[in-house]
């Protein structure tokens, strides 16, 4: 009953929610990892899962020193799956209800200067196949904002080069149309009519960005390049794909961009997730005012 449950919630997620790759296998985890420590207590049936149950089973998270970050996500989880069970009438009320989420501070993402994202796109040597590929999608990633999941899984047909936009999630109720400026169309234009054409000789192949062996690029072959790439521009920080999206709506927000806009470009289903770059801004402009201001001196110095 208990592995008969949980498979037709993953169903309800893949159908229902639209729940992307991502979020599904950390959903999958989250609920093994409980039936695994369910088994062990020799609890078979959803209905004699009790918050206490529950409680003990995040202590134990801890005990095997399982991050904050991961117990508050295996949290999210069972909130939403016991929600479900709720309204299969599989159980009456959500064990979840009376347990609270841990209290963590907010780490503010890293993102570039402007200065190190020039340096950063300006590393790929255009003059090569590859090179010329790589430009346009770190260029398409800064210009847009859009997750890596999607810059990877863009079709050809998805980007419409005479007016300079893309389309993410075409004929979906979450369809949202995202303007790139006139470099990154120039540098899509140079991979489509010179690169693409000698990296794929497969027709069939859709898929807009594509590795040397013509095949759809890999999250872990364009981590590869993100680390190539910062490392050539002698830039210190810890880049990831991600980082080039957190510097994209702060950049904006930085300019004036209405913030309700960038959430809408960003894809957030929440104000909250925009916000956080907000709060980026503000610690940016405390420590450049204490650090520029002639009399932002520390008391004692």
């Amino acid at each position: 009953m208990v592995e008969k449950t949980y498979i037709n919630f993953c169903n309800y997620l893949m159908t229902k929610k639209n729940t992307s790759a991502n979020t599904l296998a950390s959903y999958q985890r989250d609920l093994r990892q409980l039936i695994q420590y369910l088994d062990s207590k020799h609890i078979s049936s959803w209905k004699e899962v009790s918050d206490e149950v529950l409680k003990t089973y995040f202590s134990f998270l801890k005990n095997c020193n399982k991050s904050d970050a991961t117990i508050s996500r295996s949290m999210s989880t069972m909130r939403c799956f016991f929600k479900y069970l709720v309204s299969k009438k599989i159980i009456s009320a959500s064990p979840m209800v009376g347990i609270r989420g841990l209290k963590s501070e907010t780490k503010l993402p890293e993102i570039l200067s402007g200065k190190e994202v020039e340096q950063l796109l300006w590393q790929p040597d255009v003059q090569t196949v590859k090179g010329m590929r790589d430009k346009a999608m770190l260029e398409v990633l800064y210009a847009s904002g859009i997750r890596v999941t999607e810059l990877l899984s863009l079709k050809i047909s998805d980007i419409n080069l005479d007016v300079g936009y893309l389309m993410m999630n075409k004929h979906e109720e979450n369809e949202r149309i995202i303007p790139i400026y006139a470099l990154a169309v120039q540098s899509l234009r140079n991979y489509l009519n010179q690169s693409r054409p000698q990296l794929v000789d497969n027709n069939k192949e859709q898929t807009l960005f594509v590795n040397t062996s013509g095949q759809a690029m890999t999250r872990q072959g364009f981590w590869k390049l993100v680390k190539q790439y910062t490392a050539s521009a002698n830039i210190a920080k810890d880049i990831t794909p991600k980082t080039l999206r957190h510097s994209f709506a702060t950049h904006l927000l930085e300019n004036g961009a209405d913030i309700n806009m960038v959430k809408d470009m960003m894809g957030h289903s929440s104000l909250n997730s925009t916000r956080v770059y907000t709060k980026l801004l503000k610690a940016k402009y405390l420590s450049t005012y204490e650090n520029c201001h002639p009399r932002a001196i520390k008391v004692g110095e």
